[in-house]
């Protein structure tokens, strides 16, 4: 019996990012120093979190653009709080709550005006963006709780508190989409909405669902920024939205919905992140590292056009099932 071999788009990810670890260890003998790998988990942190907020959107068959608006905004709210309240535990709690909210309010407006979430999720980053300039007056927001201070520098196990951070949300993010009910409800809700919907799913709830998740998830990601920098800034979370769907595709995630796995969201970040500290060690200059970012953004999409025709193959490979009509008709005894 013949072993099947894994599909290209399975290992196309994987092989790159050895490629890529290959080509820059041998450029740059710092490459594979412990400083710098936890520098670039560090570095990665941010994103990762945002990105898996994202696979729930696009696992449901749709995609947030103002995720890195709220970065700043839930970021923002957090700092306020806990500047006006000395309470960090009210600051955290205010920031998920906006990030709850403002992520319930494009789940509604989606579901509610049918209008495609490309459209809905722009125009809410513009309106995220206003807010957090007019809540900070433009300046970043100091005065934070001096308990905070630890988060930026501490080290549990010699790891930064803001890779156990993502690792937390790695975690939760796996079991709700792939060990929960909720999960196959996304996934099915993104693969054929009508059919789930038909088949008894309440696919609206679980489509408003998945952006409350985003939104969750970019306030952890902007109150971690907060606590990280000890202040918040008005402008961190710039182009996060668009890092987090090309982290997520490059991973796996169908853009039409109903294919998604956390662990290849988490390898399409640490791809992006492979890339931007090989670039930094190497000395590229800030025009030529934009340029590259465009071709990462490139690849993803290559990326799953590669998928879709590996399945196309797959699927023209795969020989139709006989039925009863189409069996030979018996031949008359003679």
């Amino acid at each position: 019996m013949k072993r099947k071999l894994p599909a290209l788009e399975d290992v196309f990810i994987p092989l790159l990012l050895v490629v890529l670890v290959v080509v820059l260890s041998t450029s740059t003998g710092s490459f594979l120093s412990s400083g710098n790998l936890l520098n670039i988990l560090s570095s990665m942190a941010i994103l990762a979190i945002v990105a898996f907020g994202q696979t729930f959107v696009i696992a449901g068959g749709g995609f947030d653009l103002s995720v890195g608006a709220q970065v700043a905004l839930h970021g923002a709210v957090g700092a306020i709080v806990m500047r006006d309240t000395g309470s960090i535990l009210l600051g955290l709690a205010a920031g998920v709550l906006s990030g709850a909210v403002f992520g319930l309010v494009n789940g509604l407006l989606v579901i509610a005006l049918k209008v495609h979430p490309f459209m809905i999720t722009l125009g809410t980053s513009v309106i995220g963006v206003g807010t957090t300039l007019i809540i900070t007056h433009a300046v970043s927001i100091g005065g934070l709780p001096a308990e905070i201070a630890g988060f930026g520098v501490g080290r549990p196990l010699g790891v930064p508190w803001i890779v156990w951070v993502m690792v937390v949300c790695f975690a939760v993010a796996t079991f709700l989409l792939s060990v929960s009910p909720f999960g196959l409800r996304v996934l099915a809700a993104g693969g054929n909405r009508e059919a789930a919907r038909l088949s008894g799913l309440r696919t609206e709830r679980t489509v408003v669902a998945t952006f409350v998740l985003a939104g969750m998830f970019a306030a952890v990601a902007g109150l971690a920024t907060t606590a990280r920098l000890q202040s918040a800034q008005p402008t961190v979370g710039e182009g996060l939205e668009l890092f987090s769907v090309a982290a997520a595709v490059l991973g796996g995630s169908a853009l039409h919905g109903g294919r998604a796995a956390m662990w290849r969201t988490l390898l399409g970040v640490l791809v992006i992140s492979v890339i931007q500290n090989g670039l930094n060690l190497n000395g590229v200059g800030d025009a030529w590292q934009e340029v590259t970012v465009g071709i990462v953004f490139i690849l993803a999409m290559s990326a799953e056009l590669l998928r879709r025709f590996s399945r196309l193959r797959a699927g023209r490979a795969t020989p139709p099932r006989k039925t009863i009509a189409d069996a030979p008709a018996p031949v008359p005894a003679s």
